[in-house]
């Protein structure tokens, strides 16, 4: 099982808000000894390369990023960016099987892509809920995570329903070398191949194509500090006790909101 920490918002927080998420993630990971430990891979996932640049020194992490949002390709010189900040990424369901009306269309090239410069590739994000799925799967679960697997040979998802992935791991079948019929990927385009003319959804736009200057981001802004304000009563905000020399009194504080821990189950 693979931990991971989601960074968000880490440039508002630190100059609008005065807290150093970044910094108080690397502490929470060091005090609780992760830093210096094998047992556990542990994976930093931001849709950020300024919040992914903070982590490069920091102890042995994988830090992956995020393309939050559907991609019908991406160019060599994208792939080589990313790696100067990222050793994988998470990509969407979309951006491997585009869909239309949740009919899947075609697949991409962006997994082996990836892979061909030595990215894992992660797909995000696998439920169990029928709606969640192209109709092309028939409201199977697993097999949509096997067409993932087995036809893209992607290299892990992150799901909401673990045990879900956690059992498809299990199949026997997927230790056979002829795996049987049940178990064959979905085609993509197979099922709306089917439909007639007059019953064919529109066609959509084409995803974009993922570029450099979609991965480029400013560094990260100082932790501005930020004096704490009390309630005068009247509804005004007065500023926050001070020291002895005059100096503001700075309240330390952190929100969790913005950091949360996952499992991503790996499947290779």
């Amino acid at each position: 099982m693979v931990q991971q920490a989601i960074h968000q918002n880490a440039a508002y927080l630190a100059e609008k808000q005065g807290l150093g998420v970044i910094d108080a993630v690397l502490d929470a990971l060091n005090k609780s000894g992760y830093h210096n430990q094998t047992a556990k891979k542990i994976m930093v996932k931001s849709g950020d390369s300024a919040v992914l640049n903070k982590f490069k020194n920091s102890h042995n992490y994988e830090l992956v990023y995020l393309i939050d949002g559907d991609i019908r390709d991406i160019t060599n010189s994208t792939i080589l960016e990313i790696k100067k900040f990222a050793s994988s990424v998470v990509i969407t369901k979309g951006s491997v099987f585009p869909t239309d009306a949740a009919f899947i269309t075609l697949q991409t090239d962006v997994v082996p892509k990836f892979q061909a410069f030595g990215f894992p590739v992660y797909v995000e994000k696998f439920r169990n809920e029928f709606l969640s799925q192209p109709w092309d799967f028939y409201a199977d679960a697993y097999m949509e995570i096997n067409t993932h697997v087995s036809l893209m040979e992607i290299n892990g998802v992150i799901t909401d329903f673990p045990s879900t992935a956690a059992k498809y791991r299990r199949n026997r079948c997927l230790g056979y070398r002829d795996l049987p019929l049940y178990m064959s990927p979905v085609q993509p385009g197979g099922l709306i191949s089917l439909m007639a003319p007059q019953y064919l959804p529109p066609a959509e736009a084409p995803g974009p194509v993922l570029s450099e200057n979609d991965v480029i981001e400013p560094p990260l802004p100082p932790v501005v500090e930020k004096p704490p304000t009390t309630n005068t009563g009247n509804g005004s905000m007065a500023p926050g006790p001070t020291t002895r020399n005059g100096q503001p009194t700075i309240v330390a504080s952190m929100i969790l909101s913005s950091i949360a821990v996952l499992a991503t189950l790996l499947l290779c």
